[in-house]
C-alpha cells in the first residue's frame, strides 16, 4: 500500500523519525494520491480475469482506512492482507508469512513494491516484480 499503490511522500514525516505517529499517518493517507501506474497496472490485471491481491505490513486496525481508500481510488482486489495488530517484524518477516500462505491457494504471476527487503524477499519466493520508485527518498 504505502509507497505502492499509495503515494505517502506527502506524510511520511509522520512515521519516521524519533516521534512515529501511525494513526495520524493512516488517517492522513486517506487524502494520499495513488500511484496511477500501479493502480492502472491492477486494474488491467483484473480486467485480464486475474486475481489482484493486496498484501500490505500495515496492521489489521487499519483495515477500513485501507479498504476505504481502496474503493475511493477504485483498486480491484480479491482481498487484503495486513499484518496482525501487535505484530512489530520488518515487513518482508511479515510479507514472508503472507505470501507462504497465499501461494497454497494462488499461483502468484507478480508483485510490484517499493521496499528493497521485500523486493528481495519476492525474488526469493520466485515472484516477478515490479520495484516502485521512491524508497530511498521516503523511508531512508
Amino acid at each position: 500500500m504505502d509507497g505502492t499503490l499509495c503515494d505517502v511522500s506527502g506524510i511520511r514525516h509522520l512515521v519516521t523519525g524519533p516521534v512515529r505517529n501511525f494513526d495520524a499517518f493512516h488517517r492522513a493517507s486517506l487524502s494520499c494520491p495513488p500511484h496511477d501506474w500501479v493502480v492502472d497496472a491492477a486494474r488491467e490485471k483484473a480486467d485480464q480475469g486475474l486475481d489482484v491481491l493486496i498484501v500490505t505490513a500495515r496492521s489489521f486496525r487499519y483495515q477500513r482506512v485501507t479498504g476505504f481508500w481502496l474503493a475511493l481510488h477504485d483498486v480491484p482486489s480479491a482481498g487484503v492482507w495486513l499484518r496482525p495488530d501487535g505484530d512489530y517484524r520488518p515487513d518482508a518477516e511479515v510479507k514472508r508469512d503472507i505470501f507462504t500462505h497465499l501461494m497454497t491457494w494462488w499461483d502468484i504471476e507478480g508483485a510490484h513494491d517499493d521496499n528493497p527487503s521485500v523486493l528481495a524477499l519476492e525474488e526469493d519466493l520466485g515472484i516477478p516484480t515490479v520495484r516502485v520508485p521512491g524508497w530511498e527518498e521516503q523511508w531512508t
